[in-house]
């Protein structure tokens, strides 16, 4: 479950994120289950976080850093990823149908179970099934 503290940073903004984030350093961000549809997080890094069950639906994530997040379960359905980082983040059981995915880096990414159908994607990094 997100911590409610987090998800009211993350609601307010990348810069509001970002700003809670260097308040909190030892901290592992975690927004699980948490319902961020619609939000414009251009930029966020979210690297490492505990991000299963978010729903990020109709997003804008471009240039996201994901690396290392656990985002099973979440929901990116109709995001726009582009040139956002994957890098060894866990994807699995994800949705991501119907997300613009150009040029976004899935090295070491696992998308087993994954819902892919109908992504757009352009220059993607190879992808684990």
């Amino acid at each position: 479950m997100a911590k409610k503290e987090q998800e009211d940073a993350i609601r307010s903004g990348v810069t509001a994120w970002d700003e809670w984030k260097a308040a909190h350093p030892k901290v592992r961000p975690d927004l699980r289950g948490a319902n961020l549809s619609g939000l414009s997080l251009e930029g966020i890094n979210l690297n490492g976080a505990r991000l299963a069950e978010v729903d990020f639906e109709f997003c804008n994530l471009k240039r996201a850093n994901f690396a290392g997040a656990d985002l099973t379960r979440a929901n990116l359905q109709g995001t726009d990823l582009t040139e956002a980082i994957f890098i060894n983040a866990n994807l699995t059981g994800a949705r991501l149908t119907n997300a613009l995915m150009t040029r976004v880096d899935m090295r070491g990414a696992n998308l087993t179970g994954a819902d892919v159908r109908n992504v757009r994607r352009d220059r993607v990094g190879k992808l684990k099934y």
